[in-house]
This record gives structure tokens, sequence and C-alpha cells, in this order.
């Protein structure tokens, strides 16, 4: 839903976007918090129109969870 509401720009900036890691909150090995800040990428985004996101490790793949 959140790729649909972003621009060609920031969808192709998306693509080649990297992760600091150093930004990215461990809550446990299989739970992780990335706040829009560890997103590095050509074009800026901001907490409207990427947002931070939850995410779990569950059936060998990474979702989306809160």
């Amino acid at each position: 839903m959140t790729f649909q509401m972003i621009s060609p720009a920031q969808k192709k900036a998306l693509q080649a976007a990297t992760v600091d890691p150093k930004l990215v909150v461990v809550r446990s090995p299989d739970k992780i918090e990335m706040p829009v800040k560890a997103v590095k990428a050509t074009t800026t985004f901001s907490e409207s129109n990427l947002g931070s996101y939850t995410l779990e490790y569950m059936n060998n793949a990474w979702y989306i969870t809160d």
C-alpha cells in the first residue's frame, strides 16, 4: 500500500536504497524496528510518505507486523 502512495522518483530511489544498521533497533533476533531515518536513498523520505516499521522474521522471510 505504501509503495502505491509515493512518487515515481521515490520508487526508483528505493530500489537502490540501503539501510544504516546503526539506526535499526533490534528487539530480538527475529524482530526489529526500522525508522525512516535509517533508509539512505537519493531522495528524502519522511514519516508521512514512508514511515517507520516493525519487521518480524517468520517462515524464512521478513514481514511488516506493526
